[in-house]
This record gives C-alpha cells, structure tokens and sequence, in this order.
C-alpha cells in the first residue's frame, strides 16, 4: 500500500465520527436528463460581462502551471450518508518563474490540511478557490506534489452534472450543465478545472458491502481491505481535462468482451448491477459496429478499452468508461439507444482527443459527437437510413426547432453561453458536419478531419485552428465554409430558377445551363464557394448528378450531360443541409402518399393518367419572390414556400394540406397573421418569373380565430409553385379553364339542428346561389351570395323545417358550375 493510501486511512479513522453528525439525505426532486438529450431546456442565464473571465478564467492558470498528475483517494464507505473522504495529491510543474501559490478548484467540500513531504502548508479556501501557499518560490522547469486531504457531501449541478448518490448508485459527471465553468471535477477533487489542462490519473477507489469502485484507465488491481471493505486501484495514463474523468461505486457485475476492429484488438467493458446485464448485453449488440464506424473515418481508437458504466443518470464521455442512464435501457438496440451510445462513443475522437478551449466552440465535441452518431447508421445500416437521419435531424431539429428552443438563430462558434449545450450546439452542429463532409468529399473529409486528431492530439482547438488545419490538410481553402456556417447564423438556400437544354457536335452528350438564385434564412450575407449538385432526369428516369460552384445571389453554370434531360433537381443527394428540404416519390396509383420532410399533410394522388409519376415536393425555408412593384398591398411570406414538380404525366393532380403558422415571431407566417389572418391567401405561380396569381382551388381551415394558425386545403394541387400572401392578387382563371369548373361545399354540423354553416367555391362565380329542396325537389329556403372570386360562407336557419333528409345546393348564379349535398336536421 502506497504512502499516500496509509495517509488516507489514517485520516479517515480520525474524521469519521464526526463528520458523519452533519451528513444530510440526497436532495430529491432532480430533473436530469443526459448531455445528448439537453436541446435547449436547461435553465441557464446568461452571464454578465463581469462573469465571462470565469467562463474560460482558469485556462489563464494554465500559462504559468502545468499539472502533471492527479493522485485520488477515494473512500465511499459512508455511502448511505452520501459522504465521500478524499485525499488528492497534485504533481505539477511551472511554466514561470517565482511561482508562489497553487490555486485549485474545489467546490462546497471540508479541506483538512495540505501537505508537501508531510509539512503541512498554509491555505485560504473560499470556495470554491483553494489557494495554497508554497513553502518555497517553484521555477520554470521544477516539479513539486502537494497533498490535499479533504471530505464531505459532493455538491451536484442544479441541474444535471457532479458527483451523486442515487438510487444504490455513486458516481460523477463530468460537466455541470449550469455551472461557470461548465468543467465539474472540482465536484469531488481539488483541481485545474477547465478544458485546457491535462493531467494523467492514478485513482483508488475503497468500497464497502459488495460495492466495487470503477474508474477510467487501467484496471491495476483489487485488494481486500478486510471488514467488507475492498480497495480497486486505477491508472490513465493518457492525459485529460477534468470534465472528461469518470468514477463509479455500485454492486455492480461485468461484462467482458473483446472486439477486433481495423487498427487491432480492444477490450469491451460493460458494468451494470446484475438485474441489468441482459438488457445491456442486448441494447449494446452493434457496440462493435460503432467502433468499426467512427475508426474508418477518425483513425484509430486509442484509449485502454472501450468502457460503459450504467448509472442512475448520464450520458457522460468519460475516457473509457462511458456513463451511461439506467432509465437508457431495456429497448434493445432500438434506434435512440443505438444514437446515444455512438454519439458518447464518438467523443473518443471529438472531445477525448482533440477539444475546444473554451465553451464559445461547444460544436467542435458536440457537433461532431451527434454526426458521430449518423456515420454509425451509415456503416450499420445503409446509406438510405443515413440519409434520413441527417434529413430528420436537420429538418425536425435544427430549421424546425433550434431557434425557437435556443432563442434565435446563432452561429455555431461564439454561441451565448446561456445556449452553449443548446440544440444549435448538437443538431446544428451535426449538420453542418454533414456539409463539411459535402464541400470537401469522403476522401477529404476524413483525411482533414483526422489530421486535428493527429496534430492536436491532446490539445484544446478553436474554430479558427480548426479551420486552418482542414485548410493544409486538404489543400482546400476552408475559408468561405467557416464565414457562412460556423461563424455566421442562419442558412443558405439554392432554387433552380431555369435550365436551358442544347444538343453538342458530340453524340449523346448535351449542354445544360443552369441558373439559380440564392435565399437566405436568418443570414447575414449570401454563402460564397457554395458546390452545389443537380441531378438531371432522362425519359426513362435514368440520373446524372454532378456538381457546380455557387457564389452571391445569382449564379449560373453550363454542365455536359450524358443523354438529353427531361427534368432536373437540386441537391437531391442532399450533398448540403440547406434551408430546403424535400421529398421525392415514384407514385404508381392514386392514393395518399407520404412525402416525408416536404411539409405537407395528407398528399394524395387525386388524378394519375399514366402508369407512373415521379412526384417532387421542395419546402424552401426562405422568403419566396415578391409579386413585383407594380402590384400593390399585396405581401407574400418572408419565411417559405413549396413547388411541386418531377416527371409528372399530362393531367396529373394531386391534394393535400399546407399549414401556417403566425402564432409567434420565430414562426414562418407571422409576417402575414400578426395582425389577422382573414386576409391570408394561397397564390401560385407555374414557374420562376412567372407571375404570382390567386389560387383558385383551396379552402382555410384556421385552427381558432386570429392565433395566425391554420390550414390550406388544396383540393387540386398542380404543378408549380405555392406561397402564402396577403392582400388581392387577380384569380388564376386559366387553371380554372384547365380544371373545368366544379363547385365544392361542405356543411357543418351534419346533422344539424336549428342551423347550418355552409362554405366552398364555385369558380368563376360573381355570385352563389344556396337553396334548400325537400327529397321530392321542393324548394324550401334560398339565398344569394355576392364573391369576387368564388369563395363564400354562409350560416343558414333551419329551425323551422321538421326533422328529415334535405338537399343543399349551391351554385353559380349564372348558370355555371353547382354542387348538392344531403342535409340531415335533427
């Protein structure tokens, strides 16, 4: 037993009584949840500008001192207490001269003495600084160890983070979620606590009542202390901040595997209470395959085993032995589990090797942790599944909802603090991973993205080193990815404006010029260096995707195809998460169709003249064009707009419902519903340039009066583009011509009692003509209704009709188009 361990017990036989009088129960109550699950709801405020030098302020001790080595002594036999007693030995080195104090974090706990070669030395603690006075002035180049016994009830994070004692488990997270400085080693150890300094560990860890103790690093050992008490010893020799050492005590039982993957063989290391080892044997089944995933894009796993720990909360990416949640398991290796275990599995590249130095960068870990999880679908599962999820994580996390949990749109790098473990930090930040890998290819990608890991292998990294060394690695000037998106907020938009098809001297080959335009969602300027791909259709839906720079608002690019396009889409590989999603379908019959993140409900093929379609739906999730100058008091939505197009047959129709939402000012529609949302109409245009026009087939279904949120019901949906405006643009009686004219009318209640509200369209109609005939045909009631476009509502009384069947028919005035429904009246 080591000097320091006899030490350790000789204090704790001293303290014990009477430490244990003021031990208090667990706070109850908690609301946690794990880092990865966090998406914007912690309460965190933001700080003052006084409170930013302690955001990174403890990186500045790390200029003058480099600790070495953390040596723990850890006793949690007072478990049911909830009392730890400790002793650290802190070997460290100077990088000055004159040093004369070792300022250490320790939060909330008893301090009961220092020592340095069993001299006891002089402190001050005002927590949670323990500065502690040196005998002698430490030079540039000299090492010392100082040894800090102390004891007490951990302090956990308000919210989520530090070390606990839950339900039969004791263990820590490194981070504390709304704390300053998020680091939070200083929960159970005096410490450097920040993301800059490293040290190795030596940690032992005393147990009592069939409880082990488990630590990251290597597993040197256990000894049986005698009494029911028994001492487990640990050694990481890999250096690491604070935030990233992990410990553990429960009655706990292994699982024990090894895995050979592309750069050798490693031990798997799963430790749970024995109730819970079929669920983890199970949930954990493609443990391997992450493995397998993230090395063939990363490079080699590099620490002492691949390690999880359950405990009673997490997920926390302690080098090697992974916290993980209790309340995780139990679905099998489901998808959200599968997600979760690779995205902590990922931080053993992003994050355990290479960090961020200050919060302002969260996305360098967590960005790459989540997209960690995608690259792990894709080498399980396909690339199809890959797909979808880099879709719905962009589409449902970040266009959807990042602004609105996080309070704005925010870059990446420089994020408030208050929104540092926010959903832009995760989602966001996986996206735009995902585009990174788009802007320089697989090769590239992962070439650039393993050289940080080489060259800053143990080292904390801002976004500008992280740019630059993309920049050398890959011989790509990173610069333009950087500005537009990860140092500014908001997102680019591409839209195919025109494509101009020519045959070439040379057989089967065809010139294509293309021109697009640029919108922008919540950013600050247009996106330069942008490659944007196009996948261009023939006849016999045959593709052909290739790729052309975009710089500024307006670009255009001539492209060689293989064989003549009939039709063309952009980003349809989706090479870049952008501010449009889409969806599209090969449809063989009528019917409903899913058209996944087009944003659209319940689209149905209404009319398909032909034995297939290929149907395309784009949300863009940016302002569509203005209708022009010369029209006036007309306002087409700032936020968004759909076209529905492909290789569609002659005749082909389709419906569906579109939403708007003005509830708030982050939502799409507030621009046109903040006022009122009467005024509201659907406009349409059958391609860019072309005038925007009133569409004539759809209904408003508003969800309550004035909330700005509610349906269009498109009961004929035609090829060509669709906004949401306000004001009065002229009817688009060319489609009506094309549609044939049919009125439509719906009745509510059916059946009724005193009275009935009926609304529909004629189309063309001045005026609407509503009668009410008994089942022989008499007429019974009748009204006439004046509309400037073949909308109308109308609240009818039948109170005094007797109950029976009746019929309602509306029509043109003029003789045209006339509908009739059946009426019950109660």
């Amino acid at each position: 037993m080591t000097a320091q361990i006899r030490h350790f017990f000789s204090l704790f036989a001293l303290l014990f009584f009477s430490v244990a009088l003021f031990a208090q129960p667990a706070d109850e109550g908690h609301e946690m949840h794990g880092c990865h699950f966090t998406k914007g709801k912690i309460p965190v405020e933001a700080i003052q500008l006084m409170e930013t030098s302690s955001e990174c302020g403890s990186n500045a001790r790390s200029d003058s001192i480099d600790v070495l080595n953390y040596a723990i002594d850890l006793d949690i036999t007072q478990f049911t207490q909830q009392m730890i007693f400790a002793s650290c030995e802190v070997t460290f080195t100077a990088k000055m001269d004159g040093i004369e104090a070792l300022p250490l974090d320790l939060l909330n706990l008893s301090v009961d003495s220092v020592k340095m070669q069993d001299n006891h030395l002089a402190f001050d603690y005002d927590d949670p600084l323990l500065n502690i006075h040196l005998p002698t002035l430490v030079n540039v180049g000299d090492t010392a160890e100082v040894v800090v016994y102390y004891h007490g009830k951990p302090t956990p994070d308000n919210y989520w983070g530090g070390f606990s004692f839950t339900n039969g488990y004791a263990y820590n997270l490194g981070i504390g979620l709304t704390s300053n400085p998020y680091n939070f080693g200083r929960s159970w150890h005096p410490c450097f606590d920040n993301f800059v300094e490293r040290a190795t560990y030596d940690i032992n860890i005393v147990t009592n009542d069939g409880r082990k103790g488990y630590a990251i690093g290597k597993f040197l050992g256990e000894t049986d202390l005698g009494g029911g008490q028994a001492l487990r010893q640990y050694r990481m020799n890999q250096p690491l901040p604070t935030y990233l050492v992990g410990v553990a005590a429960s009655n706990y039982a292994e699982i024990n595997r090894t895995h050979t993957g592309q750069f050798g063989t490693y031990p798997i290391l799963l430790v749970a209470k024995p109730g819970d080892t079929t669920k983890v044997k199970n949930d954990f089944s493609y443990l391997g395959d992450a493995v397998d995933a993230l090395e063939s894009w990363f490079g080699p796993y590099i620490w002492e085993q691949v390690g999880y720990v359950i405990t009673q909360l997490g997920a926390m990416e302690h080098a090697s032995l992974i916290a993980y949640p209790v309340t995780s398991l139990g679905g099998g290796p489901s998808f959200n589990m599968n997600r979760l275990m690779a995205h902590e599995l990922g931080h053993h590249w992003w994050g355990n090797v290479t960090t961020l130095s200050c919060p302002e960068n969260m996305w360098i870990k967590e960005g790459n942790a989540e997209y960690s999880a995608h690259l792990f679908t894709e080498y399980k599962f396909g690339k199809e599944a890959f797909m979808d999820q880099v879709k719905d994580n962009h589409h449902d996390d970040v266009l959807r909802n990042a602004h609105q949990d996080d309070d704005g749109f925010w870059p990446l790098s420089g994020i408030p603090y208050e929104h540092t473990y926010g959903t832009t930090t995760y989602h966001k930040g996986a996206s735009m991973m995902h585009n990174l890998r788009g802007y320089l290819g697989d090769t590239l990608f992962s070439k650039g993205m393993t050289s940080i890991l080489e060259t800053f292998k143990y080292e904390s990294v801002d976004a500008e080193l992280f740019r630059d060394q993309l920049t050398a690695a890959t011989g790509v000037d990173m610069t333009s990815f950087f500005e537009d998106w990860i140092f500014s907020p908001g997102f680019a938009c591409y839209e195919l404006d025109s494509v101009k098809i020519e045959p070439t001297p040379i057989p089967e080959q065809w010139k294509a010029t293309v021109h697009v335009q640029q919108k922008l969602r919540a950013a600050p300027h247009f996106h330069t260096n942008a490659p944007v791909s196009i996948t261009f259709f023939d006849e016999s839906w045959n593709t052909y995707t290739t790729q052309f720079t975009m710089s500024g608002e307006f670009g255009s690019a001539e492209l060689t195809v293989p064989f003549q396009p009939v039709w063309q889409l952009l980003n349809d590989d989706n090479l870049l998460n952008l501010a449009r999603t889409q969806s599209r379908k090969v449809v063989k019959e009528t019917g409903a169709v899913s058209m996944p993140f087009a944003n659209v409900g319940n689209f149905e093929i209404k009319n398909l003249p032909a034995d297939s379609a290929m149907v395309s739906l784009v949300h863009y999730w940016a302002g569509s064009d203005p209708v022009g100058p010369e029209v006036e008091g007309v306002t087409v939505s700032s936020g968004h707009f759909w076209r529905l197009g492909g290789i569609l047959p002659e005749g082909f129709k389709a419906k569906c419902l579109l939403e708007y939402d003005g509830g708030g000012p982050n939502d799409f529609d507030y621009n046109l519903t903040q006022n009122t949302e009467d005024s509201l109409i659907l406009i349409w245009r059958a391609k860019p340039g072309d005038a925007w026009t009133h569409y004539p087939f759809y209904k408003k279904v508003p969800l309550s009066p004035n909330d700005g949120q509610g349906f269009i019901r498109v009961d004929t949906m035609l090829p060509g583009d669709y906004a949401f405006a306000n004001g009065d643009l002229p009817l688009a009686t060319s489609l009506i011509e094309v549609e044939k004219p049919v009125a439509q009318a719906e009745i509510f209640p059916n059946p009724t009692g005193h009275s009935f509200q009926i609304t529909g369209l004629v189309p063309g109609a001045g005026k609407v003509s509503l009668a009410v005939f008994d089942m022989v045909g008499k007429l019974l009631k009748q009204a006439e209704i004046k509309t400037g476009d073949g909308f109308f509502l109308h609240q009818m009384d039948v109170h005094d009709l007797p109950p029976g069947m009746y019929l309602v028919k509306a029509g043109d005035k003029a003789g045209g188009a006339s509908t009739t429904i059946k009426l019950l009246k109660q």
